[in-house]
């Protein structure tokens, strides 16, 4: 893939954009249950802790994956991985349209966990990255997560108008065309993947080059080198710098997702209200977060630089979550609160949408990056594994004001985490630039 050469320049916004749309698919059949629990329930039979078990299976083998899909991202190429997740993802669809038992509706969510962890996460990020220079990453990245804002909502919209148009929970077999929707959606954007996609990533065409004119020796060590990826990426404190921002973007991600359950218990907001503030707070601010962000590095005091903007979003969400824990427990101030979320959630998106680009800030080596955003993953996301269980907890058995309180502490330390780690990162580059 040759950056400088005019087709990649024409096309590179169109591949941001397929890139950006088999992360949103991807992701949607996994969490269905988010949009179909009740018919999950009703048409297939499963139980909720059967749905339960099957989100705890994803969530903590990927994990595992997301180290395996960084190594593969810089062994293989990238669009065959990208292409062999999309229609692999839709083949586990195509079974899910069976109305399988449990045990096999099981393995396909384990299934779902290395098409989108171990063959897509990385391959997509890595892809990406490359598709420009390092200041370039923090205009391409943002837009990516923007993109996939826009592959989520189409996909899940399409499944749900003809969820609806084909006899709802009135029709037996109307999870079954859902299923067939989302299969066929994976099938139209491997083809897309597949023909706009580049074959190989500019580090993998130089060393089509250099294959030629390597000596045996040369060609030896260079074996031993590939083999030592993970180490030099383990050994790298700039990995965990990187993880460390990931680490508190995802944990203010997730508290704020508590945010319309919290102005329902607290504020008394009703579901169909609550309804359009989700679709608004977590949809629609997705697609708005990757353009302004590009708008926002634009300015000189960000500097072109995705970790000033993290930086930056940290500190405006601690204002935001502070403001929204002064509030009077009064139903009066329910539309200004909503309008705090919805900010605060911008904030929060600005920030995750540009994790990756930090990534690419460190300087890290195009031939080992999508080992590091593998490892970056798996620390990144690894408050998957605690924060639902311990914020659950506290629901339980606290009152609904300390629960709620003890939610938004926690996101402010993911802010300060997240602005820390920013800090400590800009600090690093400007001492080796020094040096």
């Amino acid at each position: 893939m040759d950056l400088t050469s005019a087709k990649i320049k024409i096309n590179r916004w169109l591949i941001v954009a397929i890139l950006g749309l088999t992360w949103g698919f991807s992701y949607e059949p996994p969490y269905i249950r988010y949009t179909f629990h009740e018919q999950l329930v009703d048409l297939c039979g499963y139980t909720d802790v059967q749905l339960g078990l099957m989100l705890s299976v994803y969530g903590t083998a990927a994990l595992v994956f997301y180290v395996i899909g960084g190594v593969s991202a810089d062994r293989f190429s990238c669009r065959s991985l990208i292409v062999t997740s999309l229609l692999a993802t839709s083949f586990g669809c195509g079974i899910m349209a069976l109305y399988p038992p449990f045990w096999v509706a099981l393995s396909v969510e384990f299934l779902w966990v290395i098409t989108t962890i171990a063959l897509l996460w990385s391959p997509v990020a890595k892809v990406a990255a490359l598709l420009g220079t390092q200041k370039e990453q923090g205009k391409i990245l943002p837009m990516v997560s923007s993109f996939e804002g826009v592959g989520a909502f189409i996909t899940t919209f399409t499944a749900t108008f003809v969820f609806s148009k084909i006899g709802a929970d009135t029709n037996p077999n109307s999870l079954r065309i859902v299923w067939i929707v989302y299969a066929v959606w994976g099938i139209v954007i491997a083809v897309a993947s597949y023909l706009f996609i580049p074959a190989r990533t500019l580090y993998e065409d130089k060393a089509v080059t250099e294959k030629v004119t390597l000596t045996a020796a040369e060609k030896e060590q260079k074996k031993k080198e590939n083999r030592g990826v993970l180490g030099q990426v383990l050994r790298n404190p700039m990995t965990y710098i990187a993880a460390f921002i990931v680490l508190g973007s995802y944990i203010v991600y997730s508290c704020l997702t508590y945010t319309q359950s919290f102005l329902c218990d607290m504020y008394g907001m009703d579901m169909t209200t609550a309804s359009y503030f989700s679709i608004i707070r977590n949809q629609v601010m997705k697609i708005v977060a990757g353009p302004l962000s590009v708008v926002l590095m634009s300015t000189a005091i960000l500097k072109s630089s995705p970790t000033r903007l993290c930086i930056v979003s940290g500190f405006l969400s601690v204002a935001g979550l502070v403001a929204t824990m002064l509030m009077p427990a009064n139903p009066a101030v329910l539309p200004l609160l909503m309008g705090v979320a919805i900010i605060l959630s911008l904030f929060a998106l600005l920030g995750k949408s540009n994790n990756f680009a930090c990534t690419g800030e460190t300087g890290v080596d195009p031939k080992i990056f999508g080992t590091m955003t593998g490892v970056v993953s798996l620390i990144g996301y690894s408050s998957d594994t605690w924060i639902y269980t311990v914020i659950g907890s506290w629901q339980e058995n606290l009152a609904p004001q300390i629960a709620y309180n003890r939610i938004w502490y926690l996101a402010i330390f993911g802010c300060a985490l997240m602005a820390g780690s920013g800090l400590a990162l800009i600090f690093r580059l400007k001492k080796s630039q020094k040096a």
